[in-house]
This record gives structure tokens, C-alpha cells and sequence, in this order.
């Protein structure tokens, strides 16, 4: 008899077991030996993958079945130790003993110190740690998801992609197939099979902050960019996930999970095209939405949740829920008593198959009182969890749990650095241009300023290390330069650029005179400003307009003669208040983020021909019905603007875009 030690990178699965049974003394838990002596037989014997899900379900106990439907934050296992964060393996013991079977997050929510998350060594390190002790345990590997949606961007390293709004602005699927190809590749060279992506939302309220992670407001756009971006993250043997669905982002105020009402028009015509598509597709799940649409919060949601979505566009993927959305019923939606009866709502009128708790493993307990109470049968709970074990199956974790190996040196790498610079120079739209001041004579004299003409992180926005995003230049040490970088090596002269930043991104001045000096004695004065980083509902209490201090700031540096060009670097269209007006030249560059710098720079001085065209109308004023009209809704639309009813002013449409070429059209 020989005995097998497995170490930390060692994993015991049931396809190797089976090599193993019969002459080794394994080490593995006692109750855990004769699940795993069936698994050999079940998958030996399986020929597809629904009749090995099924009959790995019927050999799980209640137990087992409940903890594969729960989904933990990794924080829950981690500790802090030199600065950084490690896995705390008896935390991980103890969720195993539970069966849990998934874990999500970043484990840097916020920097800590001057660390802002883990390379692809480190994450493949406590990758192999959890999926060790999960299958010593349970025989049954562990499910890893994670929001890789401008890239990898939650792993260090990685070249960060432009976010999706940029994506959308290109108008080109290739481009979004692309960066869903390099999240895909990158993502799972951290031993990660599962993205939290794309967002299929169209945009609606423009003060919505979650518009920078959608492709535009335009729900056939939206569709051909979102199968397309599933197609790339899945060629990668990564699952993608369509959220959120549906109708999050047609909230009336602007306000992130406020409720929202849909006539069916809405919902089947503008709001279902790019589920549809990215069923059709082939997604392999979904996620759900914090909202309540029409009355009913999404998470027990049965017309939606059932009917339209598993009935009717034959979604058979495993739909999970949205951060702690569950227990939103009670504490948010205020539509169940406690977080049991939140549970039971859940698990009777909707489809969820897993939920993201994420804090704690109380969704067990409850699932099982609610079980032996009799109000949960037995097949709602296997059919959940066969869709989540088929999901494992599709991804081969049985086998490999921990794949990307053999991508892991690709990280960073020229290919994934050419795709985000060539979705950053197709994305950038050129809104004005007067007097084709554009492009940029480089023998004249410049001065650079504002916020974000020196700052990385002011153009990668939320969702870029950390959650809420950094602003800096220091965290991003990989790849490319700022701006003002950009456009300095350009001029290739100190004598002929200035540099004074003039104003933070909340619009506070600095020495405004000293700032109107150096306008004055430049040709040019390249303004970049726009947005702070942020997340989600952490974007909420910005006002519709950009900070005052912003646009005084413009304006007083547009009375000293220098011709401005103006640079709005933002996730979402902030209102103006004229400064487009005194402009020469405004390019919209959104969210291009690491490769931004370059690819500004390219197209300010003619490198390259701007071809991006704007993927959501810009309003001009606060009127609610100007804010949350799209394109498409906008004939006899009035606004009041200054007491005066009148056609809705806009800054720019959707579809508008201007570039260095001219054309003409005449009789053959």
C-alpha cells in the first residue's frame, strides 16, 4: 500500500482518482472516499454532460446540495499579513466542511497601502489553495467568479482595456470580441473559469452611474457588441455572464437600484434584444438585478425570472444573484419579513440557482429549515444545482481545476496591449472642431492642465484595481503614459510645452492667474478634465453638472485668446454648462484608461484618423425627460429649459462623430 501526500498545487479530482483507488491510501476526509469511488464510476460511465450533472446531484446530500447554491466573498478567508493579503486555510476548511460552492471578489476592495491586488501568481497560488481543500473535501471543485469587465482588470499585471462605453463607441464587434478574448485569457491565467460580464443594459438616464460599463444606449448595438464580447471570453474556456438582467438601467431618477417601470413595449423591444442575443449565443449564465421592475424586486420576480426568462428565451445557464441581492427582499425592497421568508420568495418565484450571500453561510441554514419545513421541494434545489455542477462539467474544472497554465506568461503581453490601443484610438470621438484646428500643429506652443491631462486613473475610472478605482498615475506602472506624457514626447520640445494641472477633479482652483499666464502664452491649451473614479451606487450623489470649479475653470482660461481643446474624460455624460461652447476642439474620450494617453495624443495631432462616433446622446440640460430620453424616443420631445418650453437641447446625438477626412458626393 503507498500513501499520496498532496500539497498546496496538488488537486485530487475524480477523473484522477479513479488511477488512484484501490492501491493508494488516500488522505482525504472518510465521508467524502465513497462520493468520490462513484464519481469515478458516474463519469467513466456518463456520456454527456446533463446525464453527468444529473447523476453527480442525486449522489449529493441536502447538505451538499445547499452549499454548491452559495457564493462567499473571498474576503471571508483572507488575512492581512507584510502588507499584503494571504488565505487563511482553516477559514477555507471550515466553508468547505459547509461544501460551498463558489467564492467571488477581488481580495483588495480598497488598497491596502501601496498594494492594490494580487498578480497572476499570487492569484493562482490562493486559487490552488481553495480549490485543494475544496476537493479533499467534497470531491467537487470549487467555482471561482470574478468582474473582469475592461479587461482583467482585478489582476496585476494585466493590460487594462478601455471600459465598455468606449467599446460601444467603436461601433466594430470585432473590437469587443477582442477584449472579451484578452479577460477571457487573462482571467483564467489566475486560475479563474467565471466573468462577471458583459452588461447588457442600453442606457437610459444619463446620470446613471453605471454607464460606463454598458455599450450605449442603443439596444441592437448593445446585442451585437455583447455576443460578440461573449464569444471572445468564451473561446477562452471562461463563462461569461450577461447582466443585469433585466431592465437595471432604465431607472427614471439616474440613481443606481432605484425601482423601475416597464411598459411591455420596453421590456420586449428595447430591454430583451441583447439577452436574446447573448442566449442565443450560447452564455453559459447570467445574473439577476437589484431592481424591483414594475413593483416586484427581480429576486422574486416569477413573470420575469420564470416565465420570460427560462419559458420563454429558453435559458437553461445557471442565473445567480447580484451582491447580497437575497437579502435585499427584506432590508432594501422591504418585501419579505426576514431574510428566511427572503429566501423562500427567492427560491419560489424566482429561477436563482446561486446566491451570492456573500458575507456569511446563512443562506444554508435557512435553505434547510425552509426543506425540512417542506416549503422548498427537493427538485427545485437539484435543478439549481444541476445547472451549476453542468456549468463545472463545460468548464472541465473536474479535471482541471485550476486551468490557465499555459497562459499565465502571457499576462501583459504586446497582443492584449495592440487590442486595448486599438479599441482606445477607435473610440474616441471627435465632437467639434472649428476651423479644423484639429489636428494639432506640433511647432506651436502648448499648455497642458486640468485634472486629468496627467492622471491614469482619472481615465480607467471604477472597476480598475480596487472597486471604486484609484486616482494616480503610480498604481499602473506597466503600460503607456498620461496625456500630457503623450503629447509632451510628441512636441519633443521643453521649450514650447507648460505644464500646470490648475484645478483637482472636484473643482478646486489652484492659482488661477498663474494658470491664465501660461494659457495666454500658448497657442494651445489642452484642458483635459471630466469624472472621479467610481462604482456602482457610490457614483450617486455626483450632480448632473461637472463641479462648477470645472467649467470656471475653462472658461476663465478661454478669455486669454489660446485656442482650448477640450478633453472630457468621463464614464457618463455630465452637463457642461457652456464650456463646449467656448472650445475650439472637443474630443469625448470616455473611459480609454491605460493606452488613453497614447491614443489622445495620436488623434490631438493627426496620427490617427478619429473614427468613433458617440454610443448615447449627450443632453445639455437637467430636464428629467432630456436626462432619460435615448435617441430613439426624442421626436416631439419638449423640455423646459429656463422657464421655456422647447425641443430638447442636446450637445451631441447618438451616432455623431466627426474626422479628418472629407467626402463628397456627386453624379456618376
Amino acid at each position: 500500500m503507498r500513501t499520496v501526500i498532496f500539497g498546496p498545487s496538488t488537486f485530487i479530482t475524480p477523473f484522477r482518482i479513479c488511477a488512484y483507488v484501490g492501491n493508494i491510501n488516500m488522505r482525504v476526509v472518510t465521508s467524502t472516499s465513497a462520493l468520490v469511488l462513484l464519481a469515478c464510476t458516474i463519469l467513466s460511465a456518463a456520456q454527456d454532460l446533463d446525464a453527468k450533472a444529473r447523476d453527480i446531484v442525486e449522489r449529493m446530500s441536502v447538505d451538499q446540495l445547499l452549499g454548491q447554491m452559495t457564493q462567499i466573498t473571498i474576503d471571508f478567508v483572507l488575512a492581512t499579513q507584510d502588507g499584503g493579503k494571504v488565505v487563511n486555510v482553516g477559514k477555507v476548511h471550515e466553508l468547505a466542511n459547509q461544501g460551498i460552492g463558489s467564492y467571488l471578489n477581488t481580495p483588495f476592495v480598497s488598497a491596502l497601502g501601496d498594494n492594490y491586488g494580487w498578480n497572476v501568481h499570487e492569484w493562482r497560488h490562493a486559487i490552488g489553495q481553495l480549490q485543494d481543500v475544496h476537493i479533499r473535501t467534497t470531491g467537487t471543485p470549487i467555482i471561482y467568479g470574478l468582474d473582469s469587465l475592461h479587461g482583467a482588470n482585478y489582476i496585476k499585471g494585466a493590460v487594462l482595456f478601455p471600459h465598455q462605453i468606449n467599446v460601444g463607441a467603436t461601433f466594430d464587434p470585432e473590437l469587443a470580441r477582442r477584449m472579451g478574448h484578452y479577460a477571457g485569457r487573462d482571467t483564467k491565467a489566475a486560475g479563474i473559469s467565471w466573468i462577471f460580464g458583459p452588461t447588457l443594459e442600453p442606457v437610459r438616464h444619463k446620470g446613471w452611474p453605471r454607464i460606463m460599463e454598458t455599450f450605449g444606449e442603443d439596444p441592437t448595438v448593445v446585442a451585437d457588441m455583447g455576443k460578440a464580447a461573449i464569444d471572445g471570453i468564451q473561446s477562452q474556456g471562461v463563462a461569461a455572464c450577461f447582466k443585469h438582467f433585466i431592465g437595471y438601467s432604465a431607472s427614471n431618477s439616474g440613481k443606481d437600484r432605484d425601482p423601475v417601470s416597464l411598459s411591455n413595449h420596453e421590456l420586449l423591444n428595447l430591454f430583451m434584444p441583447p439577452f436574446k442575443a447573448a442566449i442565443d449565443a450560447g452564455v453559459m449564465s447570467g445574473m439577476d438585478s437589484f431592481v424591483s421592475l414594475d413593483g416586484i424586486p427581480m429576486a422574486a420576480n416569477r413573470k420575469n425570472s420564470i416565465q420570460f426568462l427560462r419559458d420563454d428565451l429558453k435559458f437553461d445557464g445557471v442565473l445567480v444573484s447580484d451582491w447580497e441581492e437575497i437579502y435585499m427582499l427584506e432590508f432594501y425592497h422591504h418585501y419579505a419579513a426576514n431574510r428566511e421568508d427572503a429566501i423562500y420568495k427567492a427560491m419560489t418565484d424566482s429561477s436563482l440557482d446561486m446566491s451570492m450571500v456573500p458575507y456569511d453561510t446563512s443562506f444554508i441554514g435557512h435553505m434547510k429549515d425552509l426543506y425540512y419545513a417542506g416549503k422548498i421541494p427537493l427538485d427545485r434545489i437539484k435543478t439549481s444545482v444541476t445547472r451549476l455542477v453542468k456549468m463545472k462539467l463545460k468548464l472541465n474544472l473536474f479535471d482541471v481545476p485550476m486551468p490557465g497554465a499555459d497562459v499565465v506568461n502571457q499576462v501583459g503581453d504586446w497582443s492584449s496591449r495592440a487590442a486595448a490601443w486599438d479599441i482606445a484610438k477607435e473610440s474616441l470621438v471627435l465632437v467639434k472642431n472649428v476651423d479644423k484646428v484639429l489636428p494639432l500643429d506640433k511647432s506651436k506652443k502648448f499648455f497642458f492642465t486640468g485634472p486629468s491631462i496627467d492622471d491614469i486613473g482619472l481615465m480607467c475610472g471604477g472597476w480598475t484595481l480596487t472597486w471604486q478605482g484609484q486616482q494616480g498615475s503610480s498604481m499602473f506602472p506597466n503600460h503607456w503614459r498620461t496625456i500630457k506624457g503623450a503629447m509632451t514626447d510628441v512636441v519633443n520640445d521643453q521649450s514650447r510645452t507648460e505644464f500646470y494641472q490648475g484645478v483637482n477633479i472636484d473643482g478646486t482652483w489652484w492659482d488661477i492667474n498663474w494658470a491664465k499666464q501660461k494659457a495666454q502664452a500658448a497657442d494651445y491649451t489642452v484642458i483635459a478634465l471630466g469624472e472621479r473614479p467610481y462604482a456602482e451606487f457610490k457614483g450617486n450623489t455626483d450632480p448632473y453638472e461637472l463641479p462648477s470649479g470645472l467649467t470656471e475653470y475653462v472658461k476663465a482660461l478661454a478669455t486669454t485668446g489660446t485656442k482650448i481643446i477640450l478633453v472630457l474624460v468621463e464614464g457618463r455624460p455630465r452637463l457642461l454648462s457652456g464650456i463646449a461652447d467656448v472650445a475650439a476642439a472637443v474630443l469625448y474620450a470616455g473611459l480609454p484608461c491605460e493606452m488613453g494617453g497614447e491614443a489622445i495624443s495620436e488623434m490631438l495631432f493627426g496620427l490617427t484618423n478619429p473614427s468613433g462616433r458617440m454610443a448615447m446622446t449627450y443632453p445639455k440640460s437637467t430636464d428629467q425627460v432630456n436626462l432619460a430620453t435615448p435617441y430613439y424616443g426624442r421626436v416631439g420631445d419638449e423640455c423646459v429649459v429656463g422657464g421655456v418650453t422647447t425641443h430638447c437641447p442636446v450637445e451631441w446625438h447618438f451616432g455623431h462623430g466627426l474626422s479628418y477626412t472629407s467626402f463628397s458626393y456627386s453624379d456618376a
